[in-house]
């Protein structure tokens, strides 16, 4: 539902006191899917005691709730619903997201890449624009086969993500726009342009538990440092160097 067939009615969280006029306020402000984050958000801030479970209202503790640091979207429910509004709205914008989701390529490398960079290839060789340096980007099984369908039809020299004005890349802008506007309909709250690379590492790190593979990967000088990156709880982070010592 858009911001305005919204009704200001909505389900508050146990612990969260807005009246009607609040929450249509909040809506207007900030639009009504940031206000339902963040009242989720205030809700179990005080479940874990770090917020006054009593107050007549909660509103200027709602409008004071700034933006957070860009987390990776922990909830494979919620990357299968931002995956069918991109699919919805446009094959090119779900491959994007499908792309930086399986490989942890920064948005800004994506954006460049032609048909030949990745069909047919087990990996994505690329110099990376932040760092100069040449690295290889594995495409898994499932990957390699969704390169297949999405080129087809494709020249070797046509440009992934192209703008369907240009025929040159996407600007960076616009593609975090496009992402952005279906995570936050999915119900991301704190999207950025290294949501796509957080989540893969996020996902990996809980898979397979090897951070040095990460860290090698993003080109991070420390094991903590790529914790605190893909969005690890400190408690992960103190017991991976909890063994280091000089």
């Amino acid at each position: 539902m858009t911001d305005e067939g919204r009704s200001a009615k909505i389900n508050y969280e146990k612990y969260v006191r807005l009246t009607e006029k609040e929450f249509q306020a909040l809506g207007e402000k900030i639009g009504f899917q940031q206000t339902e984050n963040r009242i989720k958000r205030l809700n179990e801030l005080k479940i874990k005691g770090k917020r006054p479970l009593e107050m007549t209202s909660d509103f200027q503790a709602l409008i004071a709730m700034g933006p957070r640091t860009v987390e990776p979207v922990r909830e494979k429910e919620v990357l299968e619903k931002i995956k069918s509004i991109l699919s919805a709205s446009s094959s090119r914008d779900h491959f994007l997201f499908i792309l930086g989701l399986n490989t942890g390529l920064r948005l800004g490398d994506m954006l460049p890449l032609k048909v030949r960079d990745v069909k047919g290839k087990k990996f994505i060789k690329i110099v990376e624009k932040s760092t100069g340096k040449i690295k290889r980007f594995p495409l898994n099984k499932e990957l390699r086969e969704q390169v297949t369908e999405y080129t087809l039809g494709m020249e070797d020299n046509d440009y992934l993500f192209a703008s369907r004005k240009t025929r040159k890349p996407v600007q960076r802008d616009r593609a975090y726009k496009i992402i952005k506007r279906a995570a936050e309909e999915a119900g991301v709250e704190f999207v950025g342009t290294h949501t796509m690379r957080k989540t893969f590492g996020y996902h990996f790190y809980q898979k397979y538990d090897d951070v040095n593979f990460l860290q090698t990967l993003f080109n991070h000088s420390s094991q903590s440092v790529t914790l605190r990156y893909i969005g690890a709880s400190q408690e992960e982070i103190d017991e991976t160097i909890d063994d280091f010592s000089l």
